[in-house]
């Protein structure tokens, strides 16, 4: 055999090997990732300006308890309820679920609960799979976890009653596991995501290319195979965009900076336009990923109040 077809196929496999492992590195990332320690949470918010640990300490008295989620293992949760006397004119409760992001813990919902519990809401929070102080799973980037806030709602429900107005509010997967979720559940009063991808393919393609200027393909499809086979899923079967066209009554709010060089502002106009029914849309100028409160605080509190009243929410 001459000595190129030697050459081409010692650079093919290396080439195959090379691909191999960014696949594995990559399905890792996304099944394993490396989570932000539970108890450094509040002083990283504070860092961020969000509030301060004063305020926390002062103010949020959150009751711990846990659930059991239907894949088996523990869902570590909280709720933070309306100070006493808030009572709407209805005599309905109002509830929200807050949903934290990728590698956080249900503490990084606080900023955003600070609106609606003002509001009168009583607001729960749980840490995903994986996560925080929930058992070890998988991380599906909304697929499950989509699940496991179908089992806090139905928890929410069963506390303040089958009446209750109850919605969500999602960060980042988080805003992935709400959008995932409102085609489960018709009766959300509401629904709010920010920053939320609108295909984990499309996403993780985005991030390949500009964050770690490597190819998609074929590590991509790769990474996606182990995944499915290390206990996760497909990525392609994660597209929030297409369970949006079955979420025609619940009304939702879709927030998003246009400075997001992590989940891109084009992911915005995608969700928006899939999404059947009540739906309102916010962009932030300047607000890098996740940052849109952070950027500004009363503009992001007047968009919340103004949707929930303009959806007969509050």
């Amino acid at each position: 055999m001459p000595i190129i077809w030697f050459v081409f196929l010692a650079l093919f496999a290396a080439a195959a090997a090379f691909f191999i492992v960014v696949g594995w590195k990559v399905s890792t990332m996304i099944l394993h990732p490396k989570v932000v320690a539970y108890d450094t949470v509040i002083d990283k918010e504070a860092e961020r300006g969000n509030f301060t640990r004063a305020w926390f300490e002062e103010h949020v008295r959150l009751e711990e308890f846990t659930l059991r989620s239907q894949f088996g293992y523990d869902l570590h949760c909280a709720l933070w309820p309306r100070e006493s006397g808030r009572v709407f004119s209805d005599g309905r409760p109002r509830v929200a679920v807050l949903v934290h992001g990728y590698t956080y813990c249900l503490l990084g919902g606080i900023k955003y609960a600070s609106i609606l519990h003002e509001l009168g809401f009583d607001c729960v929070f749980y840490d995903h799979r994986n996560h925080g102080l929930s058992g070890r799973a998988p991380t599906t980037m909304g697929a499950c976890e989509s699940r496991d806030l179908a089992r806090v709602c139905a928890w929410a429900r069963e506390r303040f009653g089958e009446d209750a107005v109850l919605g969500t509010h999602g960060e980042s997967m988080g805003a992935a596991t709400v959008m995932l979720h409102a085609a489960l559940d018709p009766r959300l009063a509401f629904a709010m995501e920010d920053c939320g991808y609108s295909d984990l393919n499309a996403e993780l393609r985005f991030a390949m290319r500009h964050r770690f200027h490597l190819p998609a393909y074929p590590a991509l499809p790769i990474a996606s195979l182990f995944s499915r086979l290390r206990g996760g899923v497909f990525f392609g079967s994660v597209a929030p965009k297409r369970a949006l066209a079955r979420c025609a009554s619940v009304p939702m709010l879709f927030i998003h900076g246009d400075a997001d060089d992590l989940v891109p502002d084009y992911m915005l106009a995608e969700n928006y336009n899939a999404k059947a029914g009540a739906k309102t849309m916010r962009v932030f100028a300047g607000a890098a990923h996740a940052s849109c409160y952070t950027e500004d605080r009363a503009a992001y509190r007047a968009y919340v109040e103004a949707f929930l009243r303009e959806n007969g929410v509050i």
